[in-house]
């Protein structure tokens, strides 16, 4: 009995142009551990876009910009810091009732 492979890919389809890998690359260096700095998100978008691009994927550019704007609004990780002040999700979570 396998254990069946996680989809990393929420936006576009991971079948494609292995995109999985890449996905779980990016969550790897970046989310999972909790985030960083900005430079470090940088690097793990890059590095996102990097395989995408090895790949030929056509969707590198556009994920790239999806990534770096979704992920300043929404895993923004610096505590006092910017317009949200730590993870947005987070936020969210904590939000009292």
């Amino acid at each position: 009995m396998t254990t069946p492979e996680r989809d990393y890919c929420y936006f576009i389809d991971h079948r494609k142009y292995n995109r999985n890998i890449g996905c779980r690359k990016h969550d790897n260096m970046y989310g999972i551990n909790g985030g960083g700095s900005e430079r470090d998100r940088w690097r793990a978008d890059l590095a996102f876009y990097r395989h995408m691009k090895a790949n030929g994927d056509p969707m590198a550019l556009p994920a790239l910009l999806a990534c770096l704007a979704f992920g300043w609004f929404c895993w923004n990780y610096h505590p006092g810091k910017g317009l949200w002040r730590g993870q947005l999700l987070r936020r969210f979570a904590k939000a009292p009732k």
